[in-house]
């Protein structure tokens, strides 16, 4: 699972793929008047497929964002939101795509082939497209590929990406036969070695640790460091910091299939104003984020549906295990135990006619092989064990809530402002909570300040918070970051189990897919019992998008990299 930071944030340094869409077939989309009951198996893929010659030339498409990127560089702790990793496939090369059922394959685009050509040591070749370049015209190679490892390979470096998964494990990078002929050879052998190669940098934009933090932060510019540039169908024609919107036009440089649109567009809406703007026709396609609200505004757009499909989010509540009042992990197990976890789920689901289900694994999701509720024995909800964990570390119940040496048991629960979401979790927690003896203060603060002066690992301010993590097709990698080690750019909990280190050297260097489940289920068990991340639920999706728009909606795999040139209209 990766990140997902800010309001509803997802890291992008796994979010990685697309497939090439056949057919002209619905992706599984249901109808607005259809509400899956808790039983009903969704869709992996939710809209409109079509093949390209099926959609028209021509227009626009308007999609809403919370915001448009501090930092267009993902790797930067001042980006790596859900938003910023969806834009980010608009203009970034990557050299796979994931399928509708999160297995890969080579993306032709990039690359004419992409092989393991050696177990021991482990190599990678990957036999760049010789079409495939930058839109200022340098070709996309090696140097390319070499930059962004040795950019992504340490958090403890100049560089301080937010993550180092995978890349952390090779030895070198350099070009074989020509300059579009890539090797990559592994210190230490990671089974998730394709999850890095769905989105790739230019050389200019990360061979220096100040390019790397802020070259970008402006927009993806070429190496003169103002004209925009593009590895992908699309680039950016302006982009407006006030009014926070971003313009895409087609690239001209573009080798592949020339996009349909002549325009994509990504506007920042809040998210209070998502359905009004749907109803306006200012935007083309939102999720519905769980409200009730959204749901009937959208379905009373003439020309609108409802689709929905499983989704990779994931849904959890954070503690902060560095703060004094979790810093034992018997009070974060007492707070977890206080938490009805399906009440939590059922208020964000039911009100958009989503199936609730509770999750019960920190690696795996429901339906991905390997998931199994490891989760329920340790946080299963139980009031009176709560409070039994907290009189053994030396709490009272004093009236109402719990108090050891004077101090009444208080859990600070830092929220972002417009976020109604969150205000209803928090709400629920502090109502749940208190039975336990726990007081939690609700605390909102601004949704721009959220994660940077808040969540962050420099920061850490907060007891417990609520947001989500987006999982991955390449699961067992991505999660390191969050767990291993302390310090991680991504670990916002700020502890660890010191065995987890060689747990997930073993499992990522394990390329037997069974005994490799194996490995990760031991890993999950370590987690669970951590007890910083409290899992509540798996959120399938469920979008307003109007009729006609194809190739774009709610999807649990292939929306991590949108086939841009073939999104458009049918009608």
């Amino acid at each position: 699972m990766v990140s997902m930071r800010k309001p509803g944030l997802v890291i992008a340094s796994l979010a990685i793929a697309a497939v090439a869409l056949t057919g002209c077939t619905a992706g599984g989309g249901t109808s607005s008047s259809t509400s899956p009951s808790d039983d009903v198996k969704l869709p992996s893929t939710g809209w409109q497929k079509a093949d390209y010659d099926q959609v028209k030339d021509g227009g626009t498409v308007t999609l809403p964002v919370d915001a448009i990127p501090a930092n267009w560089q993902l790797y930067n702790l001042d980006s790596g939101t859900v938003d910023d990793a969806l834009l980010s496939t608009v203009y970034l090369p990557g050299f796979i795509t994931i399928k509708e059922d999160g297995t890969w394959e080579v993306n032709k685009d990039y690359a004419e082939s992409v092989e393991l050509t050696s177990d021991s040591p482990q190599v990678v070749e990957i036999k760049i497209n010789p079409a495939a370049k930058w839109s200022d015209g340098t070709a996309i190679s090696a140097d390319d590929v070499a930059a962004n490892w040795n950019a992504l390979k340490s958090p403890d470096s100049d560089f301080a990406p937010t993550s180092s998964n995978v890349w952390e494990d090779v030895k070198s990078v350099e070009a074989g036969s020509s300059p579009q002929d890539v090797k990559i050879t592994f210190a230490k052998t990671n089974a998730d070695w394709a999850s890095v190669l769905g989105g790739i940098y230019p050389k200019w934009a990360v061979d220096t640790p100040d390019h790397f933090n802020n070259l970008w932060k402006n927009g993806p510019v070429a190496a003169d460091g103002t004209t925009f540039v593009s590895g992908g169908p699309f680039i950016v024609k302006s982009i407006d910091a006030n009014a926070q919107v971003v313009t895409f036009a087609k690239n001209p440089a573009w080798w592949g299939q020339p996009a349909k649109l002549d325009s994509l567009i990504f506007k920042s809406v809040s998210r209070n104003g998502l359905a009004q703007a749907f109803a306006n026709k200012e935007i083309d396609a939102f999720n519905l984020y769980g409200s009730a609200d959204n749901l009937k505004t959208a379905e009373s757009r003439s020309d609108a549906e409802i689709q929905r499909s499983l989704g990779t989010t994931f849904r959890h509540v954070t503690l902060n295990g560095t703060s004094s009042v979790f810093k034992d992990v018997k009070v974060r197990q007492a707070f977890a135990k206080s938490l009805k976890r399906d009440v939590l789920a059922q208020a964000i689901l039911k009100p958009v006619g989503s199936p609730v289900t509770v999750l019960g694994n920190l690696v795996y999701l429901p339906g991905q092989k390997g998931y199994e509720d490891d989760a329920s024995s340790v946080i299963g909800y139980d009031v009176d064990a709560a409070k039994k964990l907290l009189e053994g570390e030396g709490w009272k119940l004093d009236g109402t809530y719990m108090k050891k040496d004077g101090k009444t048991l208080t859990v600070r629960f830092v929220i972002p402002s417009e976020n109604q979401n969150s205000a209803n979790i928090a709400q629920l927690v502090q109502q749940q909570a208190k039975a336990a003896g726990f007081k939690v203060n609700i605390d909102v603060v601004p949704s721009d300040d959220f994660f940077t002066k808040y969540i962050t690992t420099d920061g850490r301010d907060f007891d417990a918070t609520y947001f989500a993590w987006q999982g991955t097709p390449f699961p067992v990698s991505s999660v390191k970051s969050i767990y291993y080690p302390a310090n991680a750019g991504q670990n916002f909990p700020g502890v660890t189990d010191k065995s987890l280190g060689a747990a997930f050297d073993k499992a990522n260097s394990e390329l037997d897919a069974d005994k490799r489940i194996t490995d990760a289920q031991a890993i999950d068990k370590k987690l669970v019992k951590l007890v910083t991340t409290v899992p509540l639920f798996p959120e399938p999706y469920a979008y307003g998008v109007t009729k006609g728009l194809v190739n774009y909606g709610p999807s649990q795999f292939e929306v991590q990299n949108v086939p841009w040139n073939r999104v458009g209209y049918t009608s």
